[in-house]
């Protein structure tokens, strides 16, 4: 039995910082990408934040002030974010599996730091997302990652729901006011 591979858009949209990394191709190129898994459990996912399911995937990361930051870094409280299989359009309970496969993919990132996730805004405002495991592991255009289903602290062993943390990221010291945001794309396989 064939099964579907599960893959969406995960987007972090606040305000603040960036130093954006941009990539460009010479005329007459560009690149096919290819992104497919093989499951034993084929289901839609849901992002969560605090419990709740998030239509379209946003996770607000709240409104900051230019004042808020001083330095180049994180800041503000990073939001818990979980990818949850929703039971009801699974062919078959995750949570009855050993295995979540995860990759991660964005087109872009900071130069600086490969877990902040930047967008167009970022140039102006030089604030980006990091975005990571829920243990602070890399994750953003790494190769795909296996998690034990039952022994991995990024995954809920109950509801196979796998773990990340975003948080806004300062890129300079000094931030300007605009908006921010950015976007990461999912596969995840349950086997």
């Amino acid at each position: 039995m064939k099964k579907a591979i599960l893959t969406g858009a995960v987007i972090a949209a606040m305000t603040t910082m960036g130093a954006a990394h941009a990539v460009t191709t010479p005329n007459n190129t560009g690149q096919i990408k290819f992104t497919g898994a093989i499951a034993a459990a084929s289901c839609d996912m849901n992002v969560v934040v605090s419990g709740v399911v998030q239509p379209g995937g946003v996770v607000d990361l709240g409104v900051w002030t230019i004042t808020d930051v001083s330095a180049v870094g994180g800041f503000g409280n990073a939001v818990k974010i979980q990818l949850q299989p929703d039971v009801a359009t699974c062919d078959v309970d995750p949570s009855g599996l050993t295995t979540a496969f995860i990759k991660i993919d964005t087109a872009t990132t900071a130069s600086s730091n490969t877990d902040v996730v930047t967008s167009p805004e970022t140039a102006s405002t030089k604030v980006g997302v990091t975005f990571t495991m829920e243990d602070d592991s890399s994750i953003v255009n790494q190769p795909g990652s296996a998690l034990t289903l039952a022994s991995d602290p990024n995954v809920d062993a109950a509801t196979g729901a796998i773990k990340f943390k975003a948080r806004p990221y300062a890129l300079s010291e000094f931030i300007e006011g605009g908006i921010i945001g950015g976007s990461v794309n999912y596969t995840v396989a349950y086997n």
